[in-house]
């Protein structure tokens, strides 16, 4: 006989946990199938509206939908689990475009909407507080942000989500901009590691990033890679940008140069992101010949910038290929702006130029710091990280 405390024993005491599916509501005859006729005339107006573009009338139908199946079953059944993500990722996405048309009013609505019904999933509370950052960022309440971030990074480093490394460029910018640029270069660092991650599986698969045997090129390589490279490509940027910004120039070149070798040869001729990887490489090429006595990094960046051993740059990310709405909003979310200070010595703070170039920033600056801030915002901002604290926990500890 096996003694006390074993884990024969501890199976013994262990509550039994049911494996059968959740009972049903109760509803009187009838009800049911009167519920589940207009769930059916439901979801077709839902693939109506989707078919027709009708944002509005979307959202109302799978609000509808997801009130008639919590009718019809359980809280945590299946049914209602994919009706909540549906929703969340419909939420989403309509305040992802209010916030690049600048309607912020109504993207914090639709983003508290959707932190209501994320609490289902783990991944759907990582979007939502991300989108949520960005709004706040947009507002100038960067605080605010870094804390919604951090919830979302927590969450996604726990699932092993690859969208973490995006979390850590939104921080890195965010910390850019309220001026803690060791803490935006830690997180430049870790979205280039992330991304390593992501896709040294792709290459060791494929024989490279593309889905062919041949030679990976930017006509060979797929979407997903695509996208996967843009946000290297981006990490590169940012840290080029925080070496900048703390005096590390040879650093700085030799990651803009890294930048320019990836877009130029997985990236589609004429990409944007190239072209601005580029500018930055140049002028940090200037700066260091005219300070002299930094041949070695010109060197290596010269050697970085003949491309990938029997895959040269071919130089064609100069022909200005109009960047996609999604590929705008991507780097927009994800760059540290690179200000005109870094290209003047004597300049002590950011200037606040007007329309600077894109090969210096994409998307308007934001005050890292309110000269005065209202009794009212600073209790909004604090009641905001308040009210979370205790669901980051329990989502990460899940």
């Amino acid at each position: 006989q096996e003694p006390i405390g074993s884990r024969a024993e501890a199976a013994r005491r262990m509550p039994r946990v049911s494996t059968r599916a959740p009972e049903l509501p109760f509803l009187p005859p009838g009800e049911r199938e009167e519920l589940q006729r207009d769930l059916e005339a439901t979801d077709n107006a839902v693939s109506a509206a989707r078919k027709s573009g009708d944002q509005h009338k979307l959202l109302a139908q799978l609000e509808r939908g997801l009130h008639l199946r919590r009718r019809l079953y359980a809280e945590s059944s299946r049914e209602v689990l994919l009706a909540c993500r549906t929703l969340c990722e419909a939420y989403n996405g309509a305040a992802t475009g209010m916030l690049q048309k600048g309607d912020l009013q109504h993207a914090i609505e639709l983003l508290k909407r959707a932190e209501q019904v994320s609490d289902k999933s783990a991944i759907d509370r990582s979007i939502t507080w991300n989108n949520l950052a960005c709004y706040y960022r947009r507002k100038g309440k960067l605080r605010t942000a870094v804390t919604y971030l951090e919830r979302a990074l927590a969450v996604e480093e726990h699932e092993g989500n690859a969208d973490a490394a995006q979390t850590h460029l939104n921080l890195c910018a965010t910390f850019s901009q309220l001026h803690r640029h060791p803490d935006a270069l830690y997180h430049a660092q870790s979205a280039l590691i992330r991304m390593y991650e992501v896709l040294s599986p792709l290459m060791v698969a494929a024989g490279g990033l593309s889905s062919a045997s041949s030679p990976p090129d930017e006509s060979t390589v797929t979407d997903h890679a695509q996208e996967q490279v843009t946000v290297l490509c981006i990490a590169y940027h940012n840290l080029g940008v925080e070496h900048e910004y703390m005096k590390n120039l040879e650093s700085a070149i030799c990651a803009y140069a890294q930048g320019v070798r990836w877009a130029s040869t997985f990236l589609r001729p004429g990409h944007q992101l190239a072209g601005i990887l580029r500018d930055s490489t140049e002028l940090m090429r200037k700066k260091l010949t005219a300070e002299g006595g930094h041949s070695g990094a010109l060197k290596r960046a010269s050697t970085i910038l003949e491309g990938f051993p029997g895959k040269p740059s071919d130089g064609r990310e100069g022909e200005g290929r109009d960047a996609t709405a999604r590929e705008t909003a991507q780097m927009d979310q994800l760059m540290t702006p690179r200000h005109e200070e870094l290209d003047d010595p004597r300049a002590g703070v950011v200037l606040e130029t007007a329309g600077i170039s894109l090969s210096h920033t994409i998307g308007p600056h934001v005050e890292a710091e309110p000269l005065k801030r209202s009794t009212s915002e600073e209790e909004e901002e604090y009641s905001t990280d308040s009210a979370h604290e205790s669901s980051t926990t329990q989502s990460v500890s899940k």
